[in-house]
């Protein structure tokens, strides 16, 4: 987001509401609501801390971190937690390749299904289907808003070209790889599970926010992503929640919003490839 458009946004969320694109939700009702959010995130991996290092910039070809960013990680506690173990199921489905087409077997189709309705089962993802349907932007029934989600996130779209080669999902939570970069990757538990597997060189981070917002500098499959940025312990119905509620109430706006006295930048935008309004990407800023 440029400066001029930044004072702007500003202006306006502090005067009292954005407009969205089916109501209008005050910038005091987005933050009340992810303060809330963050506070009912009982799934979050607490425990969890990072590994800073060197600092870093998004033009460095230097490597100024020597050990891995995440650390503190009970793998065989916490991703045989059901959300946590529904997530990493959905990893491996996935093509990173750009231009490469992604197709679905009935068994990803089906692990799908049960991520929805393990995460629709945690008050996270209620209160956000209670929050956007109350501003009138998706249905009251579950069914209804598991539709907008499969739409949103799951279903595939050209990301150049006329190929089918990405989707919300895949781009924010999994991560692609274009010609020359990594593009995405926005989750904090596949950069662990990456970091861990050999596949991720952590080189040195550009931000640190609270509450645990990173912006990191890494080489994936060795392409590099100048900056990649997530929060860390978060649970993964937390991270669908927060993203899923900027995309409708901020879409291709900047969605700020305050928890716990602490600023916090969503970036989403949406795209209409291949028919329909999915989410192009969704990060922390």
């Amino acid at each position: 987001m440029d400066s001029l458009w930044y004072l702007l946004f500003v202006s306006l969320a502090f005067s009292g509401y954005i407009q969205g694109t089916n109501g209008a939700v005050s910038f005091g009702q987005l933050s009340d609501f992810m303060a809330s959010l963050w506070h009912s995130d009982t799934n979050a991996a607490r425990s969890v801390s990072v590994n800073l290092q060197g600092h870093t910039s998004t033009g460095s070809t230097s490597d100024r971190a020597s050990g891995r960013l995440i650390n503190n990680v009970d793998d065989y506690y916490l991703l045989n937690k059901p959300t946590y173990s529904a997530l990493v199921s959905l990893l491996n489905n996935y093509n990173r390749h750009i231009g490469s087409s992604e197709y679905s077997t009935s068994t990803e189709r089906s692990e799908i299904t049960h991520f929805l309705d393990v995460i629709s089962k945690t008050s996270v993802m209620q209160k956000a289907h209670q929050f956007l349907h109350q501003h009138g932007y998706v249905g009251s029934t579950w069914s209804s808003f598991e539709t907008n989600l499969r739409e949103i996130w799951f279903e595939t779209y050209p990301r150049h070209g006329s190929t089918y080669d990405s989707s919300g999902f895949e781009h924010v939570f999994v991560g692609e790889t274009d010609t020359n970069e990594v593009v995405g990757f926005h989750n904090w538990i596949q950069f662990h599970l990456q970091e861990k597997a050999g596949h991720v060189n952590y080189m040195g981070y550009i931000f640190s926010k609270q509450p645990r917002v990173l912006g990191v500098h890494f080489e994936w499959y060795d392409k590099t992503k100048s900056l990649g940025s997530f929060m860390y312990g978060t649970s993964p119905e937390y991270d669908m929640a927060m993203f899923t509620v900027c995309y409708y109430a901020r879409r291709n706006q900047g969605c700020d919003f305050t928890v716990d006295g602490h600023n916090i930048h969503v970036q989403t935008y949406d795209t209409t490839h291949g028919g329909g309004h999915h989410l192009g990407s969704a990060y922390l800023g």
